[in-house]
């Protein structure tokens, strides 16, 4: 599957060790990197695009203004990034009353998480119908399915990363990755593309 050009891991704690130290160029070079996949990511929880951009620049605007306080290197800037977005966010919808906790078990027909699929399958090589019905059967998943699912698929994150993002442990990752396999077999109906769901997903749990 293809992704959005990012930087390397590598590329990405070079360039922070580069931002702690002041470097408005590096700075900004983790911004270019990682702010759309941060706007995709802010859709599991909310549909206000013009919201979630705020809490992306408070975010960054944080981050230099305390960046001397930054002095240790995170294993992964980009995981970093996404947590520390992720508390942000459920911070300031909590703040308006435009949130309510995460349960660790999944509940159904919660109005918050709002799926943005079409950007998870942009590159799947299958016509528009089949497209369709993949994102209508992914919009009827569970919000931390969901959100477990854009995490693998799309920032192609380890389980342990999942779980670090995500503040579950390494099996409610697994067990959220299983159960939406399992649904998305279960409900398919043709059976050309059951396969096709099959090869995606299974990946997920190894």
């Amino acid at each position: 599957m293809k992704r959005i050009a990012t930087n390397s891991p590598v590329e990405e704690l070079y360039l922070w060790r580069k931002f702690i130290t002041g470097d408005p160029l590096a700075f900004q070079e983790l911004i270019v990197s990682n702010y759309r996949s941060l706007v995709q990511y802010g859709t599991r929880f909310c549909r206000d695009q013009p919201f979630i951009e705020d809490v992306i620049q408070d975010l960054f605007i944080y981050l230099w203004e305390h960046k001397q306080d930054l002095s240790d290197t995170p294993a992964n800037v980009r995981n970093y990034l996404f947590k520390a977005f992720r508390n942000r966010i459920l911070f300031e919808l909590k703040q308006q009353h435009r949130f309510t906790e995460l349960p660790e078990t999944d509940d159904e027909g919660s109005e918050l998480y709002v799926p943005c699929v079409q950007d998870m399958l942009l590159h799947l090589d299958s016509d528009t119908e089949v497209k369709q019905q993949i994102s209508g059967l992914m919009a009827q998943l569970p919000e931390r399915q969901r959100e477990a699912l854009f995490l693998k698929y799309y920032q192609d994150c380890e389980i342990q990363e999942i779980a670090d993002i995500m503040g579950i442990n390494r099996q409610s990752v697994s067990n959220h990755l299983q159960k939406a396999m399992t649904f998305l077999r279960h409900h398919w109906k043709r059976s050309f593309v059951t396969s096709l769901i099959t090869s995606i997903f299974t990946a997920f749990l190894l």
